[in-house]
C-alpha cells in the first residue's frame, strides 16, 4: 500500500533533529519529573505514554499529558512538546491521540511500526482529530520509529 501523498507532517529523523537539538524523554504519568524537565534547556520534551508508563497507569498518564499540553499550549517558544504514543498494534493508539490532540502537541513519536499501513492509519486518525479540534491539517508532526 502506498502512503498518501499528503503526509508532509511525517518528518525524517534528520529533519526533526535539525529543528530541535536536544530531546528529553519524560514519563507521562510523573508530574514531578515533568516539572523538572520543563526547567531544563532541552529544546523538546517527549512526554512518554508508552514504555516508561506501566499499563495500569496509562489512563492517568494520558490525563496528565493532556493537562500539561493545555497549560502550555500558548507557551512553546522555548520548548517544544511532543508525545510518544503507544504503537498501533497495542490497541491504545486512538485513545492516546484522542486524549492529546486537543492540546495541540508539536508532534508525536510513533513507535514500533512494522508495516506502512500503520502509518497510513495514524495519518487518518490525526487528520480527523486535527479537523475536530480546529487545528491546521498536518500541524502535528510525526516521527516514525520502525522495527524490523
Amino acid at each position: 500500500m502506498a502512503l498518501p501523498s499528503r503526509v508532509p507532517a511525517a518528518m525524517s529523523a534528520e529533519a526533526v533533529a535539525a529543528s530541535e537539538r536536544s530531546w528529553l524523554f519524560v514519563p507521562g504519568d510523573s508530574e514531578r519529573k515533568q516539572t523538572r524537565a520543563l526547567e531544563t534547556d532541552a529544546d523538546a520534551l517527549i512526554l512518554d505514554l508508552e514504555d516508561s508508563v506501566a499499563p495500569a497507569r496509562r489512563k492517568a498518564a494520558r490525563e496528565r499529558v493532556a493537562s500539561l499540553l493545555a497549560e502550555r499550549r500558548t507557551n512553546r517558544a522555548a520548548q517544544r512538546l511532543w508525545v510518544r504514543v503507544n504503537a498501533p498494534a497495542s490497541g491504545e493508539l486512538l485513545e492516546d491521540l484522542a486524549g492529546i490532540v486537543p492540546g495541540a502537541p508539536d508532534g508525536i513519536v510513533l513507535p514500533k511500526i512494522s508495516i506502512p499501513e500503520e502509518i497510513v492509519e495514524t495519518h487518518h486518525y490525526l487528520s480527523a482529530l486535527e479537523k475536530r479540534e480546529g487545528l491546521r491539517a498536518g500541524s502535528i508532526r510525526v516521527l516514525v520509529i520502525a522495527t524490523e
